[in-house]
């Protein structure tokens, strides 16, 4: 029964010890397949030619990391326009080239100072493009700050390119520059079919309403006894403290006329539309001026 018991025991040690071998082994093997299952984040290689220097010197970076280079552009021709308006409007117009087809117009800066405007138009170009070296020419219009300026010559240099213009009158909207001289005659709607006297060498102004939005406009008509000095027109002001003209409303017409011959010379006026022709229902105005 002893040597039994014995030979039981050790063949059920041979048994446990070969379970806990396969277990061993299939532990092994699960650890083993867990650890190959880990994420690992590859390395990030930075691409030397993917970042951007940015050099000072000659330019910046722009938006998406890009260099620009700048520069000046090149102007050859400037025109200086006075509009048909009061306030006058000034504008110059530059025309000139750009050297390659990646070169852009980058700002244009105005300055003034006293009676000067200067205009700076400078360019940019990516830095490292490679472009067509075609010259591709340009054309700005560009607006003077000149509402408010008092009478005077005025010059304009842009990127070097000179130019000037005048005004003739002060260019602002205010009492002061639509109201006549002391000792002026100032002759309006209500002096129509009217006489005056005036003597030769005098100046009276005429001051006469008028909507040009509406197409009409007062066409006058001065005898050789006249002189036209100053022709005017003034858009309302919308207040006091607004000098901005309200769109649509009706302003006034500004003559300042010079006698310069004695006699009887009339002063005609008629209120039309400037293509069309006269039918006589249109207003009219008449001022007989007798010159000593």
């Amino acid at each position: 029964m002893k040597k039994l018991a014995d030979h039981t025991f050790l063949k059920n040690a041979k048994i446990t010890a070969v379970v806990c071998l396969i277990c061993v082994l299939l532990l092994s093997g699960c650890i083993n397949k867990g650890q190959n299952n880990v994420e690992t984040k590859p390395n990030v290689n930075i691409n030397p030619s993917n970042v951007v220097p940015v050099d000072n010197a000659t330019g910046s970076q722009g938006t998406g990391g890009i260099v620009y280079k700048y520069g000046t552009a090149t102007v050859e021709t400037i025109q200086v326009l006075m509009l048909e308006s009061f306030p006058v409007q000034v504008k110059v117009v530059a025309t000139g080239y750009l050297p390659d087809s990646c070169t852009d117009i980058n700002e244009i800066k105005t300055e003034k100072k006293e009676n000067s405007f200067n205009i700076n138009i400078t360019t940019k170009r990516p830095k490292d493009a490679v472009c067509a070296q075609v010259i591709v020419p340009f054309n700005e219009t560009i607006p003077l700050d000149v509402k408010g300026l008092k009478a005077g010559n005025y010059s304009v240099n842009v990127n070097g390119i000179k130019g000037s213009f005048e005004l003739a009158v002060d260019n602002m909207l205010n009492n002061q520059s639509t109201s006549a001289q002391p000792g002026q005659q100032v002759i309006t709607e209500a002096d129509n079919g009217k006489n005056i006297s005036l003597k030769n060498g005098e100046t009276f102004y005429l001051k006469l309403k008028e909507n040009p939005t509406t197409g009409y406009s007062w066409e006058l008509n001065l005898s050789q006894g006249f002189t036209n000095v100053s022709d005017n027109y003034y858009p309302p002001e919308s207040s006091k403290d607004n000098k901005q003209p309200i769109v649509g409303a009706g302003g006034v017409h500004i003559w300042e006329i010079k006698a310069v011959a004695e006699g009887s010379q009339p002063v005609k006026g008629v209120y039309k539309r400037p293509w069309e022709n006269i039918t006589g229902t249109e207003d009219t105005f008449l001022l007989n001026v007798e010159i000593t």
